[in-house]
């Protein structure tokens, strides 16, 4: 079976005395098993599990301490061969797209196939286990996270910022939402809509019993949008918003062709 490694090193603050908090290592350390569940099991299988205790087609181990360091390597072996520089750049874009720090877009084109069925419930199923791997830096904002392949090569920094990144709040949407949908995975409800007062892409989630009208609207909207038109859309949605106030996903309980009055 193949075998692929990505190094987790805590390093300032307290971590640079070859020590962490035993609650705080052992709660990263858990964060760490089940983040790397979550995702390897949405590269292999391309849909995404919530509890991230196992991966269909790959065992998980983690390898001891290295001296005068704080890093935990985490070994997966897979059951059939792998790509490893795909599977790299799968973490590389999961794990920064959960923390805000997602911005060239066109980089991850080669990823298609692989994004295309977890679309944004990745980053948000992800959201949890890497608030228990933030857990050493809550203690002291010091600490800063590189993961790493083990040549060096950075796929994720972790610090103080990507922590309270992870701390959101459901509210109303702060303002109309207009605009059309770019991705859509009608098995699960979620999708990416292109939000015109955001001027970006945001995801959003759509209960799958919600009305045939609403979901044929987003299926309409998408439809136009490949096909080069503006397919209009307004949600009617709560917004998911780091303490920053920015918007990280749409929870829609609302879809119409015309805006609401």
């Amino acid at each position: 079976m193949p075998e692929l490694r990505i190094k987790y090193h805590y390093e300032y603050g307290l971590a640079d005395t070859g020590r962490l908090g035993l609650y705080d290592a052992a709660t990263a350390l858990r964060g760490i098993s089940r983040a790397s569940a979550i995702i390897t099991h949405a590269f292999l299988n391309g849909e995404v599990r919530t509890h991230g205790d196992a991966a269909k087609g790959a065992k998980f181990y983690i390898n001891t301490p290295k001296r005068g360091s704080f890093v935990y390597e985490a070994t997966i072996w897979f059951a059939g061969a792998v790509t490893s520089g795909v599977f790299y750049d799968f973490i590389k874009y999961g794990f920064n797209e959960a923390v805000g720090k997602l911005n060239n877009e066109e980089y991850y084109k080669v990823l298609n196939d692989r994004i295309e069925p977890t679309i944004g419930e990745l980053p948000a199923v992800l959201e949890s286990s890497l608030e228990e791997i933030h857990r050493p830096i809550k203690q002291d904002n010091e600490i800063k996270l590189t993961i790493a392949r083990p040549r060096g090569e950075k796929l994720a920094v972790f610090d103080s910022d990507t922590a309270l990144y992870l701390l959101p709040s459901t509210v109303p949407s702060p303002h109309e939402i207009s605009g059309s949908v770019t991705k859509y995975n009608s098995l699960t409800g979620w999708g990416k809509f292109f939000d015109l007062i955001e001027g970006r892409t945001i995801s959003f989630n759509i209960k799958l019993n919600s009305s045939e009208r609403q979901k044929s609207l987003i299926t309409w909207s998408l439809h136009e949008n490949n096909l080069g038109r503006d397919g209009m859309l307004y949600l009617g949605a709560n917004a998911v918003t780091a303490p920053t106030g920015k918007i990280k996903r749409y929870i829609v309980h609302n879809v119409s062709d015309s805006p609401f009055v």
